[in-house]
């Protein structure tokens, strides 16, 4: 939550043009949240490296880049 509301209503240009102060609790609060998610992986046994690799796979298959670039 506390991420979410330091970006939410930010625009892209708006979020890569945070002033220190507010890129420095955004790092925090996304520091939160990996760390809780390590804890999350861990305690589920769930390997989040093959995890990733596996659904980078499956999204390649279903978002092909030729596909996502003519959309972008």
């Amino acid at each position: 939550g506390e991420l979410v509301a330091e970006l939410q209503w930010l625009t892209p240009a708006e979020a890569a043009a945070l002033d220190p102060e507010r890129r420095e609790r955004v790092a925090e609060e996304a520091a939160d949240v990996l760390i809780y998610l390590l804890y999350l992986a861990d305690a589920l046994k769930v390997d989040l490296a093959a995890t990733a690799r596996a659904k980078g796979g499956a999204n390649q298959a279903r978002f092909p880049i030729a596909a996502t670039e003519a959309s972008a």
